[in-house]
C-alpha cells in the first residue's frame, strides 16, 4: 500500500516537474515571439523616422527651391515693372510731343494722348505687378488716378509758361485742380471702406 502511494506520489511529481517544464517552454516562446515582434516594431519605427527624415529634408529643399524661385521672380518682375515705366515716361515725354510737332497737330491734343497712354500703361503695369488676369476695379483706380495727375502736371506748367493758351485756361485750370483733389481723396478714402466692407463679409 505504502508502496503504491509511493509510486503515485512519484508520478505526480513527475508530472508536475512536465508540466513545469511545459510552462518553461511556453514562457520561453512567448519570450521569444514577444522579443521578435519588439524587434519588427523597433525596425518598423526606424524605417518610418528614417522616411519622415527623408522627407523633411526633402521639404525644406523644395521650401528654400520655392524661396529662391519666388525671390527671383520678385527680382525680375520689378525689373520689367521698371522697363515698362521707361518704356512709359518715353511715350509720355519724347515720342507724343515729338510727333504732335513733326505733325504740326494742335498742341491741346498733347493732354488727350498723355491721358490715354498713361492711362493704358498703368493699366499694363498695375496689372503685371499684381499677377492676376483680369483687370480688377483696384488696378483701374489706379490707372485712372495716375493718368489724371500726369495730364494735369503737364498741363498746369505748360499752361503757366504760356506754351498753351486759349480762353478759359484758368477756369479749366481750377476746376481740374478740384478734380484732380477729389481723385485723391476718393483714392485714399475708398481703399479702407473696401477692408471694411470685406471684414464685415467675412465676418457673415
Amino acid at each position: 500500500m505504502a508502496e503504491d502511494e509511493g509510486n503515485e506520489l512519484e508520478k505526480s511529481v513527475d508530472e508536475l516537474n512536465q508540466q513545469r517544464i511545459d510552462l518553461e517552454k511556453e514562457i520561453n516562446d512567448l519570450n521569444l515571439l514577444k522579443n521578435e515582434k519588439l524587434k519588427s516594431i523597433n525596425d518598423e519605427l526606424e524605417i518610418k523616422i528614417e522616411w519622415m527624415d527623408k522627407e523633411r529634408i526633402k521639404a525644406i529643399k523644395e521650401r528654400d527651391n520655392l524661396l529662391r524661385k519666388v525671390r527671383h521672380s520678385n527680382e525680375k518682375s520689378w525689373k520689367n515693372a521698371l522697363k515698362m515705366v521707361g518704356i512709359l515716361g518715353f511715350l509720355d515725354l519724347v515720342l507724343i510731343p515729338a510727333i504732335i510737332i513733326l505733325l504740326s497737330i494742335p498742341l491741346q491734343w498733347i493732354f488727350v494722348s498723355l491721358g490715354l497712354v498713361t492711362f493704358l500703361g498703368m493699366m499694363l503695369i498695375v496689372n503685371y505687378m499684381s499677377g492676376t488676369s483680369p483687370f480688377n476695379t483696384g488696378e483701374i483706380r489706379k490707372a485712372i488716378t495716375v493718368s489724371l495727375i500726369t495730364v494735369y502736371l503737364a498741363f498746369v506748367p505748360l499752361l503757366t509758361m504760356g506754351v498753351v493758351g486759349f480762353p478759359g485756361a484758368q477756369t479749366i485750370v481750377t476746376n481740374f485742380t478740384w478734380l484732380i483733389a477729389v481723385v485723391i481723396v476718393l483714392y485714399f478714402a475708398t481703399r479702407p471702406l473696401e477692408e471694411y466692407i470685406k471684414n464685415m463679409n467675412s465676418k457673415k
